[in-house]
């Protein structure tokens, strides 16, 4: 028996916790069964929305994000989880109508801020979407996905000052998570992408290798809003193995 009993809460609790852990089929077990016990614990199903966008699931996501984001219309979270939802989709328009919408009753939240940034990107707005996630930052939106879009943007703007500094802040902030998390692919292809960011070819091909020791045949990985499995790393590999080749035919006709 659960600490706490059988009750919904108690397993709503171990679901976070498993969650947290990264177990996130143990953490929609836990969710699922929360609210068969309580229709009514709409955070439940909050979560449950949570951990299929967290696994690449979004449009299996958005009944549970949808019915949470109207039962919790009070509360940001599940309605820029329900946008990012549509991002994930590519359903840029329906995504930029969640954001918009909070930040008109809510205009300092920050991920929402965010995901109007990757709804500019997406339409190829780059300097919108720099400026968007500069304020995303300014309001406290500090993790690698913010200082990655921007580094991504600067690049196309020409803002090489920029990008070059949140590249490598965005690569502090991977070391970071590799370090806490050794055996998990998302951690080196999200590093591969700023080291390719930077013109690291060869440190980027590197963290592909290691990607691809740890990422699992078949499955579809989501993390800070970027989306990847098996075959769009080895895909990845080979563009960067095309780029290597040739900026070392350049280098080598300069000289």
């Amino acid at each position: 028996m659960l600490f706490g009993g059988e009750t919904a809460q108690s397993y709503y609790e171990e679901g976070l916790t498993s969650a947290i852990k990264g177990d996130l089929d143990q953490a929609l077990l836990y969710f699922r069964r929360a609210l068969q016990l309580d229709e009514r614990l709409h955070q439940a199903r909050h979560q449950i929305g949570r951990c299929l966008l967290r696994q690449g699931k979004a449009e299996e996501a958005l009944p549970s994000l949808d019915k949470a984001a109207r039962a919790l219309a009070e509360v940001s979270a599940p309605r820029v989880d329900l946008g990012f939802a549509f991002l994930q989709l590519g359903r840029i328009e329906a995504a930029r109508d969640i954001f918009a919408g909070l930040l008109q009753e809510k205009p300092n939240e920050a991920r929402a801020v965010l995901g109007l940034a990757y709804c500019a990107c997406g339409k190829g707005q780059w300097e919108t979407a720099l400026g968007l996630a500069q304020r995303a930052i300014e309001l406290g939106r500090t993790q690698f996905d913010t200082h990655f879009l921007i580094a991504r943007a600067a690049d196309k703007v020409n803002r090489v000052d920029i990008s070059t500094a949140h590249y490598q802040k965005a690569e502090e902030l991977m070391n970071q998570s590799i370090e806490a998390s050794p055996d998990h692919p998302a951690g080196y292809y999200l590093r591969a992408r700023v080291h390719h960011g930077l013109g690291r070819y060869t440190a980027a091909l590197d963290d592909i290798e290691n990607a691809l020791k740890y990422v699992r045949p078949g499955q579809r990985y989501a993390a800070y809003n970027e989306l990847f499995s098996q075959e769009e790393i080895v895909a990845y590999k080979e563009s960067l193995l095309v780029e290597l080749n040739a900026s070392d035919k350049l280098r080598g006709g300069a000289g």
